[in-house]
């Protein structure tokens, strides 16, 4: 999406937000009017003349009808606020200030998962904080859980692209979803994910069967109090029948009041958290879909409207069960508690089960929209295709950095099959930026996303990386023996010859110059496989060797710097060969430690 396309988008919404604040005051202004005009055609009738209760009656009803309208009004409002919180969302995601999102996915890190930390997937300025657009926990865990080193099948990678084409080409339904997700947010609260696991937990609880007495009593002892009470009314009569069943059936009710009160307390829980879902569910089941996935999607949620009709008919029962006056009568005359019981057990035994469903299929869209936000933001980005050839294929042309400024962004190609690749280069030229290029595509052709590239043909593989490595003092591990387990896992992996994507940077730096070329070359060898591409980045020329070694013929690439005014420049851009310059002395002397 073009930046000028966004700002126009932003501009229509702020002169529709003064139009709306000015409807929203005048209504305000009215309501006030109508609010005088009430009290006093009131005072006029009661001290002078009948004939103001026509206008007071009018004005009463008018009022209704601009609370109505102004209630309209302020939604209108809220929601084209929030839908400009979209765009300029979008819009921070062309630069840099989208490192301000509150949604970082910190919480999906763990020790195990060292490619999230080498290749900045969750995490502050992640690539999970750059796309997340999820407000409810099942989006959240939908999205992280996408955005996977280990690759999917063919077939859910196709079937996501297809989705996601769709959502991108449907942009009306992707903004107004992504509002919706706001709503959702600013409605929401902190005990909102604990609720979430209560109700699944809740919805799953086998229900007590009920008596078959008392489910005859709950219906009888009403047609006794209701006959007595026609009988005292229209028949004269005495009030001994009316009285018996309306005491038994009260009694009855209070008896029984412990279990109906928790019973019906989790209902009121669960559609407080049910009304936040109800309007993405109602927007997402009259949405229209043409992909295979988004069509099942919807058709998970086919019945919603209707059990959430039938849950809005509970909650009624419980809110007369709420009130002191009218669960006294309401349980007398009719023994309320036990039908809206009943009501409930009927309701949860009817669409319990699909609540989870439904709550489930509304984070899968939310993961698809957040892949969504990459074509948004990037003016270049495609679909990778899926290779499926005997060879491993990682083939990109002009790719740059997801989650870097794309207009400042250096876009280089490389084209790789099962090898060894040694990238050399002086410091800060460009070395770990580009493996992490690499990786970071590689997770979005995972998740089913465009990549950030002009065209780009890959392989399914596995990715594995040994970047940050840090040392673990309370388990008296180094930084080199922890980078040796790294490789070790990779070589583990290597045993069932699964496709593999090793990016290993700084191999070896936490030791010996000496020792650490020649474990280096051990390793590299090891994980020279038919299934394995393998990209190396050192310092160490050494390592250019093993192009000459005749069972590896490892290729070799590089970064350099060029100098202007005594002054250090990179370029950034991948070249074929080894490099053959270095610049740490150069770096010195900036810093004022070296002199001749």
């Amino acid at each position: 999406m073009k930046l000028t396309v966004i700002e126009d988008k932003i501009k229509e919404l702020d002169d529709e937000l003064t139009k709306l604040k000015t409807q929203s005051h005048q209504l305000s202004m009215t309501r006030l009017l109508l609010v005088i005009v009430f009290c006093f055609s009131f005072y006029q009738a009661y001290y002078h003349h009948k004939m103001y209760f026509i206008l007071c009656m009018i004005s009463f009803l008018a009022f209704v009808v601009f609370v109505r309208k102004h209630a309209k009004i302020k939604l209108n409002l809220e929601d084209n606020v929030l839908r400009k919180e979209v765009y300029t969302d979008i819009k921070k995601r062309k630069g840099d200030e989208w490192k301000e999102f509150q949604d970082t996915g910190e919480e999906f890190l763990n020790e195990h998962t060292t490619q999230a930390y080498d290749l900045d997937i969750f995490g502050h300025a992640s690539l999970y904080q750059y796309l997340c657009i999820a407000k409810t926990e099942e989006g959240k865990y939908e999205l992280a859980k996408a955005l996977d080193w280990k690759a999917p099948t063919k077939e859910v990678i196709l079937k996501r692209q297809e989705a996601i084409q769709e959502l991108i080409n449907q942009e009306e339904f992707s903004i107004t979803f992504a509002q919706l997700l706001k709503s959702f947010e600013k409605h929401t609260n902190k005990k909102k994910k604990k609720s979430l696991q209560q109700l699944y937990e809740f919805l799953k609880m086998e229900e007590k069967k009920e008596p078959l007495f008392l489910k005859i009593i709950s219906f009888l002892l009403p047609m006794i109090t209701l006959f007595g009470l026609f009988q005292m009314v229209v028949l004269k009569q005495n009030y001994i029948i009316f009285s018996i069943g309306f005491t038994l059936s009260f009694c009855l009710s209070l008896l029984f009041a412990l279990y109906h009160g928790e019973v019906l307390s989790s209902v009121s829980k669960m559609h407080e958290l049910m009304e936040d879902y109800k309007r993405i569910l109602d927007f997402v089941h009259q949405s229209s879909f043409e992909s295979l996935y988004l069509c099942e999607l919807q058709k998970r949620i086919e019945h919603e409207a209707e059990g959430m009709t039938k849950l809005s008919k509970v909650l009624s029962c419980v809110q007369m069960h709420n009130n002191f006056i009218s669960n006294i009568l309401l349980n007398g005359f009719f023994m309320l508690d036990f039908h809206s019981i009943r009501l409930y057990k009927q309701w949860k035994m009817e669409y319990g089960v699909q609540i989870e469903t439904w709550l489930k299929t509304i984070g899968k869209l939310e993961m698809l929209v957040s892949l969504v936000q990459l074509s948004y933001a990037k003016d270049e980005c495609v679909f990778p295709k899926v290779v499926e050839t005997s060879e491993l294929v990682c083939q990109l042309e002009d790719m740059h950095h997801p989650l870097l400024f794309e207009e400042k962004a250096i876009k280089n190609s490389f084209s790789a099959i099962p090898n060894s690749y040694i990238i050399t280069g002086s410091n800060m030229s460009g070395k770990t930026t580009f493996l992490r290029t690499i990786g970071l595509n590689m997770i979005l052709f995972h998740a089913g996303a465009m990549v950030c590239s002009k065209s780009c043909s890959m392989s399914l593989m596995d990715v594995y990386t040994s970047m940050r490595v840090q040392d673990n003092v309370s388990e008296g591990i180094s930084t080199f023996y922890a980078e040796i387990l790294r490789i070790k896992d990779m070589m583990d992996a290597s045993k069932i010859k699964k496709p593999m994507l090793v990016l290993i940077d700084e191999i070896f730096k936490g030791t010996n110059s000496a020792d650490r070329i020649e474990c280096a070359i051990q390793a590299i060898k090891t994980l020279h496989q038919p299934w394995i591409i393998t990209l190396v980045s050192t310092h160490d020329f050494e390592l250019c060797e093993l192009e000459n070694d005749p069972r590896m013929k490892a290729i070799n690439y590089h970064f350099s710097e060029y100098y202007e005014n005594d002054r250090i420049c990179f370029d950034y851009l991948l070249k074929e060969d080894r490099c053959k310059t270095t610049n740490a002395k150069q770096l010195m002397k900036m810093a004022g430690f070296w002199s001749e």
